[in-house]
């Protein structure tokens, strides 16, 4: 019995090393993920219809992140043109993102998410 304990307990101690993450790995993850979506968003010209904080062609992303957080719906879907949008706005500029989802559409979740993260923190 020992013989088969001693090494389960070992183990497990060596996978939970490998799987714990320390506080400030979580933050430099974040922090690098959201500066990755800030680039991502500038280099895809969401910046051209959507500011941080003031409407322009587009919603706000405070608005954005504000109706995402409020239905606790995904940005990542609707960016892969699997959700529809739920921010109100004019048919015109409807049909506007939904030609500029064949941007987004082909990008890697990966990226999509970084850019989910980064809108969901303006605040």
């Amino acid at each position: 019995m020992k013989k088969i304990v001693l090494p389960l307990v070992t183990l497990c101690f060596v996978l939970s090393s490998f799987t714990l993450k320390t506080e400030k790995e979580t933050i430099l993850y974040t922090k690098s993920s959201l500066e990755n979506g800030k680039k991502l968003f500038a280099s895809k010209t969401c910046s051209a219809c959507h500011q941080e904080k003031v409407k322009v062609v587009g919603p706000s992303l405070k608005d954005i992140a504000a109706k995402y957080k409020a239905k606790k719906a995904s940005i990542v879907l609707f960016l892969q043109g699997k959700a529809k949008p739920i921010v109100e706005t004019e048919s015109g500029q409807t049909a506007i993102m939904q030609a500029s989802l064949s941007i987004t559409k082909p990008m890697k979740a990966e990226d999509l998410k970084d850019i989910s993260e980064y809108i969901m923190s303006i605040k």
